[in-house]
């Protein structure tokens, strides 16, 4: 399981999608009773696709986007129930120029983000391919890659100020000011290059958090010190970090993916070799609070 995502209005429904094909199963699959039995809603014309990015709209009712490997975008209004092609994602100019490093060389659907002032808007992030912007709720899509990386992890939009974009990509953090139009890598305080998790503090949009290995996945489990991994933290939007963790907090791995604590005052993480961490004190210190779990590379929180 790659990627989760919570319904809005009830956090029982989750949603988790798989890049790795198991016999007979799906690669998407949808509970509601908080986890505890799951139903496969694979779409029917991508059961053959690996499922990078889910995510469920915080606007419209029963809506869900899921991204997958070939870089194909699909949406569903009835959680799931039905999917529909985003039949415009097909048609941005340039799209056969887009790869992954590893073989076959295929790109995939790598983040969703919302925006929250425009419930038809919506960013799309593809490794490797760059982001990508909706204005008519993934009819039709714009490029948003001057100065951005095409190697791109995460997006995510200020919950103050649409005009401001972050995504993390695999040459470091990257931050537009002006709705995608161009971006600006910025380097002041990240002392690591390969810049995975991004969480943007609803309650404080002033802060930032990332997280950001020493370099690309090959060299996690190769190197000695393994992904030699930092937590960092920007209280002016972005525009420089410091880390709040020490290193190897929680041992080798790399963050995958950083979540809010809905109850407040912290947030959780996890890695991929096995570990859940908590974060207190706005980031000021992390602990790991379980271990030698299996890969994790999502989590959902019920408040």
């Amino acid at each position: 399981v790659w990627c989760m995502a919570q319904d809005c209005t009830d956090p029982d429904v989750i949603y988790a999608g798989a890049t790795e094909h198991v016999r007979g199963k799906g690669t998407l699959a949808r509970t509601a009773d908080g986890g505890r039995t799951w139903t496969d809603i694979s779409p029917a014309a991508a059961r053959d696709e690996e499922v990078w990015a889910v995510a469920a709209s915080p606007a419209v009712h029963d809506r869900v986007f899921v991204g997958t490997s070939h870089a194909r975008l699909l949406r569903s209004d009835d959680r799931g129930r039905s999917f529909h092609e985003c039949k415009g994602f097909l048609e941005i100019p340039g799209r056969e120029r887009w790869s992954f490093p590893p073989p076959p060389h295929i790109p995939h659907v790598r983040s969703i983000a919302f925006d929250p002032h425009d419930p038809e808007a919506m960013y799309v992030g593809v490794e490797e391919g760059g982001v990508f912007r909706t204005r008519d709720g993934g009819a039709s899509f714009e490029s948003l890659n001057d100065g951005l990386y095409s190697d791109v992890h995460t997006v995510a939009v200020d919950p103050h100020d649409s005009r401001r974009l972050y995504a993390t990509t695999g040459r470091g953090f990257h931050l537009s000011e002006d709705a995608g139009r161009s971006w600006r890598h910025v380097r002041d305080g990240i002392t690591r290059s390969y810049t995975v998790p991004l969480l943007v503090d609803g309650n404080d949009a002033d802060t930032v958090f990332t997280a950001a290995a020493a370099g690309p996945p090959p060299t996690w489990s190769s190197s000695r010190g393994g992904a030699h991994a930092m937590l960092f933290r920007s209280d002016d939007r972005g525009m420089s970090f410091s880390p709040v963790a020490a290193e190897h907090a929680w041992g080798r791995g790399m963050l995958m993916r950083l979540r809010r604590d809905p109850a407040g005052g912290a947030m959780f993480g996890v890695t991929n070799d096995g570990n859940v961490i908590r974060a207190i004190d706005d980031g000021c210190a992390a602990e790991s609070i379980a271990a030698k779990l299996p890969p994790a590379y999502d989590l959902a929180i019920l408040p």
